[in-house]
């Protein structure tokens, strides 16, 4: 539980991820080469991944557990991304020992059909995860061709959710916004999670003012009643528009969320380890917590964990 004006409160981490091993891949053909102190290889491109804390890039759950205790988690989603490699076998023991407390998505690749589905029967049908995540630049598909549209009817064969990460720059496949749409038209009964707002390009500047790009996505409960978002990673996005904390885009893009009848639908995430970059782990809960007047109480308590919990744990 967290405690927020004065009131006892559910409070669910709906975007967490841990790791034995760091073995994933970004893009079709750059592997992600972990270095030491949180650095890691892309290509011919070295970068920061992780806090320099992550001596060898190894998150575990015993690390997330003891920000459990510190910031007051009831519940975690963990979330699994071919940038860090599946962890079926390590996050399966997890969920074992504290099916209460924790749950998890399959990472299958779209792009062939035989794996897809023998991924979403064995993430769906024989795991029970409850959907499967998709990294829109990392692996792309085609989402409108007619040979691809199994990967849809896959999902509602099981009745899981379609989450899929809409991608954070500015390549050929990064936020393919009406191909989503259209998909979400197609699929109205589709149950569909949108993770850091759906991106919606809130790393650059001129989106940080307009935010045109993030009401597009959220016009999406126009035509399915079914989809819902996190605000995870959004410090990350900030930063890079030249944002400082608390991150006035964080607020603005709650505001948006609100005045077009979404709020009901964002949960609050982190995407931690990689977050902790950009601010520590209880800046990105108080820049939630301490910055949001225009919630009521009952918004706010949706936000932080009665709407993750009825989404990711059916309660």
């Amino acid at each position: 539980m967290i405690t927020v004006r004065g009131k006892d409160m559910l409070f669910i981490e709906a975007h967490g991820h841990v790791w034995q091993k760091l073995h994933g891949r970004r893009f079709d053909t750059e592997k992600l080469i972990p270095l030491q102190y949180g650095r890691v290889q892309i290509g011919s491109e070295e970068i920061q991944f992780l806090p320099p804390e992550v001596v060898d890039n190894v998150f575990t759950i015993e690390m997330l557990k003891t920000y459990e205790k510190l910031l007051g988690f009831d519940k975690v989603v963990l979330l699994q991304t071919p940038c860090y490699g599946e962890q079926y076998e390590y996050i399966n023991d997890i969920i074992a020992q504290e099916p209460d407390r924790y749950v998890t998505v399959g990472i299958p690749n779209p792009q062939d059909k035989a794996s897809y589905l023998e991924t979403a029967k064995l993430c769906l049908g024989q795991y029970k995860y409850k959907g499967l995540k998709f990294e829109s630049p990392d692996i792309p598909f085609d989402m409108l061709a007619k040979e691809n549209q199994f990967v849809f009817e896959e999902i509602m064969k099981y009745d899981a959710y379609f989450m899929i990460d809409l991608g954070w720059h500015d390549g050929p496949h990064d936020f393919p916004i009406d191909d989503f749409l259209e998909v979400a038209r197609r699929y109205p009964n589709l149950k569909i999670i949108l993770p850091h707002l759906g991106v919606s390009r809130l790393w650059d500047p001129e989106e940080t003012r307009s935010l045109n790009s993030l009401r597009k996505t959220l016009s999406v409960l126009e035509i399915n009643e079914h989809v819902y978002f996190d605000c995870s990673g959004i410090p990350m996005l900030a930063t890079r528009a030249g944002q400082e904390y608390p991150w006035p885009v964080f607020g603005d893009a709650l505001k948006l969320a609100k005045q077009m009848g979404a709020i009901d639908r964002v949960m609050w995430g982190s995407d931690a380890p990689t977050v902790l970059v950009a601010c520590t782990y209880q800046q990105h809960i108080d820049c939630l917590v301490k910055h949001s007047d225009f919630l009521t109480d009952d918004e706010l308590e949706n936000i932080l964990g009665k709407t993750a919990d009825r989404v990711w744990f059916g309660q």
